[in-house]
């Protein structure tokens, strides 16, 4: 792209038009985004350790009665959640298409933790589990169908009586995202590029779908090329959701404010589900 694209872009952009999602699967990018997840500045990729390490505390007490398990993290990125769940005496396998995030999640974790690097979409997920967790949001990520295929091929990896966690954006929260005011800023590098360049953001709300999209437009300093990305994100009311999962075949979902079981301030945007086989 040109910067005479920008002054042409489509300003009537649909969900996933421009893009599945943000290329995470991608070598440099997935460098970038791995450093953002390890980093202790800010809670935008990942948590920071000690909201983790709370978060896990609960998981393991609560969620899993502090019973030995398998579980399964989808959209683990570099193992930061079942790492921590493998020293709690489980036995964990993770799934991500961040080829960065997979490299530092099978060097750095419990030697109970196994990895696999591919998209969940079209992941062979096994089976045997007594809990498969997908969280921060990551659900709201995909078409409703990919959704609804995630969810059942959950189903059909859990045990009999296994749990499903879930932690997704809330509705408002989604809504919020779409209704941003366009801003920009320049960087001399960052997770768009190496490079100098600018970031150029706006939003979309479809109400019609309830779906957000985000589009950014990275303008390198040096050549004025311009790259192009985009992310959508279903927003779900709670009664969607919840029969949503009954139809999978789903039971007892049970909503909780946060990961912790408890009100956290920063994490209102996000609400926790859990539901039985």
């Amino acid at each position: 792209m040109k910067l005479k694209d920008i002054v042409d872009r489509n300003m009537d952009l649909q969900p996933w038009e421009e893009g599945e999602k943000i290329p995470w699967n991608e070598p440099a990018f997935s460098r970038r985004m791995l450093k953002e997840h390890l980093t202790q500045r800010h809670d935008a990729a990942s948590r920071r350790t000690a909201i983790i390490r709370k978060q896990v505390d609960w998981i393991h007490r609560f969620v899993l009665e502090g019973q030995p398990s398998r579980i399964l993290d989808l959209g683990c990125g570099p193992g930061l959640y079942i790492s921590r769940l493998a020293a709690r005496g489980h036995i964990c396998c993770g799934i991500d298409f961040s080829p960065a995030s997979i490299e530092y999640a099978t060097k750095h974790s419990h030697s109970d933790c196994s990895y696999t690097l591919a998209d969940v979409r079209t992941a062979d997920f096994n089976e045997g589990y007594d809990l498969v967790m997908f969280i921060y949001g990551e659900l709201n990520v995909f078409k409703k169908a990919d959704t609804r295929a995630i969810l059942q091929k959950s189903y059909a990896a859990l045990n009999p009586g296994g749990r499903l966690l879930l932690e997704i954006s809330t509705f408002d929260a989604v809504e919020q995202t779409g209704n941003q005011p366009a801003t920009w800023y320049s960087s001399s590098k960052g997770l768009f590029s190496d490079m100098p360049h600018l970031c150029l953001m706006e939003s979309f709300w479809d109400e019609k779908q309830s779906v957000a999209t985000e589009r950014y437009l990275i303008v390198d300093a040096a050549t004025g090329e311009v790259s192009r990305y985009a992310a959508s994100s279903q927003a779900y009311e709670e009664n969607a959701i919840d029969l949503l999962l009954n139809e999978v075949g789903f039971r007892q979902v049970s909503f909780h404010p946060s990961l912790t079981g408890k009100e956290v301030a920063g994490m209102e945007d996000f609400v926790v589900i859990i539901a039985r086989k």
